[in-house]
Order: C-alpha cells, then sequence, then structure tokens
C-alpha cells in the first residue's frame, strides 16, 4: 500500500515509469534495520538511508576492486598500495562513525530513559548492547557486530 501511494505521489512515475530496484532496496534496507535497530526510512529520500546505501555503495565497490584483491592474495604487493588501503580505512572509519552517532548511540539513550529487561528488548542492537552492558564486550565490538551484519545483510 505504501509502495502504490508513493508512486500516485510522484507525477513522474505515471509518464516515465519507476525503478523497482531502488524501491526493493529501500525495503530491504527497511526490514533489515527494523530487525537491528527498530528503525525505519520513510522514503528513498531519507537523508539517512541515502548516506548509508553510498557508504555501502563505496564499501562494496572497494572490495570488489582488483587492488584489494592483489594485496590479499599476493601480501608483497600491499605496501605499493597504501593510497587504496588508506581510502579504504577511511570509508570503514566513516561507516563505522554513522553506525555509532545514528544507531548505536541513538539506542543507548533510549535504553537510559527505560528499563531493559528481557521483556523489554526490542530489536537486535538491545540484545548487543545489553551484552556490552554486562561487560562481555567492549564498545568497539558493538560497532563491528553492527558492521558484520549490515555487511552480510546488505
Amino acid at each position: 500500500a505504501a509502495v502504490v501511494e508513493d508512486v500516485k505521489r510522484n507525477p513522474d512515475s505515471a509518464a516515465g515509469g519507476i525503478v523497482l530496484r531502488r524501491r526493493l532496496q529501500l525495503m530491504m534496507y527497511n526490514n533489515m534495520y527494523r530487525i537491528m535497530f527498530d528503525r525505519r526510512f520513510e522514503s528513498e529520500d531519507d537523508p539517512l538511508f541515502v548516506k548509508l546505501k553510498a557508504l555501502n555503495g563505496e564499501r562494496s565497490r572497494l572490495a570488489q576492486s582488483f587492488e584489494y584483491n592483489y594485496g590479499d592474495f599476493i601480501p608483497i604487493l600491499r605496501p605499493l598500495l597504501k593510497g587504496y588501503l588508506r581510502v579504504c580505512k577511511e570509508v570503514k572509519d566513516r561507516r563505522l562513525q554513522l553506525f555509532k552517532d545514528y544507531f548505536v548511540d541513538e539506542r543507548k539513550k533510549l535504553a537510559s530513559t527505560k528499563p531493559m529487561y528481557n521483556d523489554g528488548l526490542k530489536c537486535a542492537i538491545d540484545h548487543i548492547l545489553d551484552t556490552e552492558q554486562k561487560g562481555e564486550i567492549s564498545e568497539d565490538n558493538v560497532l563491528f557486530i553492527v558492521e558484520n551484519i549490515n555487511v552480510a545483510a546488505i
């Protein structure tokens, strides 16, 4: 129903059609981020969705490049790939910061305002943060778990 309403609101879709792949991508992100963070994106133009899509696309592009593969399989070439590895690190740092700012810290604030017992835990990040609070994992572990789940899902 929401898809139909979005299509009706966009006058270009009547004449030019729509790109279904973009809508399916939004649905996939909404499913994954609802399970992980109890968060949904309003539309394809949602600023956070656009940021995530861009950073995930950049990560995929870098991971599929020949430089990455050469550095992984021929370690002696790594010193020659310093610029590439620097770009990879920058993208990773931006992604982790985005997850920290928009998802992890936001859920921590929410958890601090209401008690989070087992029946109050709503999504995956609540369980991960509960584990962190018990001292079983560190904040860095939380970010890397979130990053790995994001990569696996997207």
